[in-house]
């Protein structure tokens, strides 16, 4: 398993405590254009029943049939394309392990395929085209054939190790009046690391997540002996970040950009 290190850092005078020790806070002396990226891109865009997604996924690609072995998928599903790779590696980690019972049956949904979905259903069951996080391309329904998610393996793997890969569990139990959304132990949702873990480590959802990041503003993280400088900035034209060409920027659909670089 990740070993993660999670600590918020403190400026004082120029300064940050990192796992009770003092040091440096990051240089962050170059500076970065956010005018090529846009709010409603990247991901951590955030979607609910309150938030409407404003901008259509750019990057989407088949989900490979032959994405693992033992997972039935519609060669039809699209995800976006930084996702596959990590969900690939997810199955594949769950396959060493044993748990082999998996069915994709969802990933993106176009505006008009959830409307038509909502209008047929109803909001018991969907939410309406712009609301539900299918439209961003970043998740998928996960289920088992052999049985529901809640009660089998593969479910309880997936709970304890999607965050290794990227991915969380989007609509937890103990969540649902953050989320507004009832337990949905087959939705995942990919964020990317280091964010799936810390969120995992803080028992976070993606809501309480940005609220963190909106109030801290910058914190450090290390995963794997990687150092990852992570800040929110609700500046929409420029941003000072650390020395670094490895770096990757997404909106959080409101307001602002999360930035997150890597320390080399």
């Amino acid at each position: 398993m990740k070993k993660l290190i999670f600590v918020l850092i403190v400026a004082v005078i120029g300064y940050q405590f990192f796992m009770g020790k003092q040091v440096a806070a990051p240089d962050l002396p170059q500076q970065l254009s956010l005018e090529p990226y846009a709010i409603s891109s990247g991901n951590l865009v955030l979607v609910n029943r309150d938030i409407q997604l404003k901008q259509d996924p750019t990057n989407l690609a088949p989900i490979p049939a032959d994405i693992a072995e033992n997972v039935i998928v519609n060669s039809e599903f699209l995800l976006e394309n930084q996702a596959i790779k990590p969900l690939k590696l997810l199955f594949d980690a769950a396959t060493n392990d044993r748990i082999e019972h998996f069915i994709i049956n969802s990933a993106y949904r176009s505006g008009k395929l959830q409307q038509q979905l909502y209008e047929k259903h109803g909001a018991d069951y969907a939410l309406p085209s712009g609301y539900s996080e299918h439209q961003t391309g970043l998740s998928l329904d996960i289920g088992s054939t052999a049985g529901k998610m809640e009660n089998v393996d593969e479910g309880k793997w997936l709970e304890e190790h999607a965050a290794d890969f990227g991915f969380i569990l989007r609509y937890p139990e103990d969540k649902v009046d953050v989320t507004g959304i009832n337990y949905e132990p087959w939705h995942f949702r990919y964020v990317g690391l280091p964010h799936s873990l810390i969120m995992k480590k803080q028992n976070f959802v993606l809501e309480e997540y940005i609220t963190f990041l909106k109030k801290e503003q910058f914190f450090t993280t290390e995963v794997n002996d990687t150092t990852y400088f992570i800040q929110y900035t609700d500046n929409k034209t420029t941003v000072n970040i650390p020395d670094t060409a490895n770096y990757r920027v997404s909106g959080d659909n409101e307001s602002g950009f999360i930035i997150t670089s890597i320390i080399e």
